[in-house]
């Protein structure tokens, strides 16, 4: 298979002087989520509760680390600082939307263990509350440069109704007679796990790893406005008998979804495997996937491959994608990898991501 050479790399800088030593290692070996807004990029590590913002000058190093703890602003069920498993970042509208993965997690055994431990690592599925977590933040700004704020010009931070058993999304899916089954199982092992987020006002789309169903993946549709007086998201009525939410099949060659990014009417889609694999990794358009008015299927020959991108043998795991340029600038879409591979690790303990040229003409 031919994969995509990028046509540009760029260095990710998440040292920071004020903060405490260490601190910067997570972002950077954990990277699964990824936006841009203006000359800053927006990440997240899904084994925090926060998300880092880097700064660039010249478009080829993103600097100047700034960690903003978006869990503090919320109450979540298990504490501020428990890791919400960030695996979908995206900007419109003023706001920076944010959603967790939803998954349940099996620990995976290591070498050093006895077979007595890796027996119970195997047996134990743990749910963890706070991953059930979307919402969103306002964008201000602060000293010339894109902040997060819980309050700004009468907009507030806002997330969906959640509990102890999950959110307002997981309640509403345990019936559903595609995903209901699912989300008992853990993340990797095809069970319910968001991985990207993409929004148009109050209507979002989110990409699922899993579960993927005799091939297909699965975007799911909802719309999240706030609720009066109490800075929660509530859902609107949009799918079929009065569902909080549509389902959309897509036929991704038996591929889940890793992250999705709007581009206008367009959705494009990063797809990888849905089990704990390191390839294929390829990235689709889905032309007025982000305008569409009902449930759909959506065959192969309706969703062009943009790219195959690279991978390696358990490291640079493609997580995150973003779309830069336009406005007459030309366009290059950002990938950021998880566990990065030692060429992507510089010796100043900085980290590497792709940029590659995207022509539509080809497509």
């Amino acid at each position: 298979m031919h994969r995509a050479t990028p046509d540009m790399v760029i260095v990710l800088d998440f040292h920071d002087p004020g903060q405490v030593p260490g601190l910067e290692e997570r972002p950077r070996e954990d990277l699964s989520a990824v936006a841009c807004t203006g000359p800053c990029l927006w990440l997240a590590s899904d084994e925090t509760a926060t998300v880092e913002r880097l700064t660039t000058r010249d478009g080829r190093t993103f600097a100047g680390h700034r960690t903003f703890p978006v869990g503090a602003m919320f109450g979540l069920p298990a504490g501020a600082d428990e890791e919400i498993d960030i695996e979908g970042l995206t900007a419109d509208g003023g706001y920076l939307w944010i959603t967790g993965s939803h998954s349940r997690v099996r620990k995976k055994p290591k070498d050093k263990h006895s077979d007595a431990k890796a027996f119970d690592r195997l047996t134990r599925v743990r749910f963890r509350p706070n991953r059930n977590f979307i919402a969103r933040v306002p964008l201000v700004e602060e000293d010339g440069l894109p902040a997060l704020a819980p309050s700004a010009d009468g907009r507030c931070a806002a997330r969906l109704r959640m509990d102890e058993s999950g959110n307002s999304l997981s309640h509403a899916l345990r019936d559903d007679e595609h995903i209901g089954r699912f989300l008992e199982i853990p993340a990797k092992e095809n069970g319910f796990d968001v991985e990207g987020i993409a929004a148009a006002g109050d209507r979002l789309f989110l990409g699922l790893r899993g579960p993927v169903l005799r091939g297909w993946a699965l975007i799911l549709e909802i719309t999240a406005v706030v609720a009066t007086g109490d800075g929660t998201l509530d859902l609107v009525p949009v799918g079929p008998d009065g569902l909080a939410y549509r389902k959309h099949f897509l036929d991704l060659g038996g591929l889940g979804i890793r992250d999705l990014v709007r581009r206008g009417e367009d959705l494009l889609i990063l797809a990888g495997p849905t089990m704990d694999l390191d390839g294929p990794v390829t990235v689709h358009l889905w032309p007025g996937g982000a305008v569409t008015s009902h449930e759909q299927i959506v065959r192969r020959d309706r969703l062009p491959k943009v790219l195959d991108l690279p991978y390696g043998a358990g490291t640079d795991h493609a997580e995150g994608l973003a779309l830069l340029g336009g406005h007459g600038e030309p366009e290059r879409l950002l990938v950021v990898y998880d566990s990065p591979g030692p060429n992507r690790r510089l010796p100043d303990g900085n980290v590497l991501a792709d940029l590659f040229a995207l022509d539509w003409g080809r497509v």
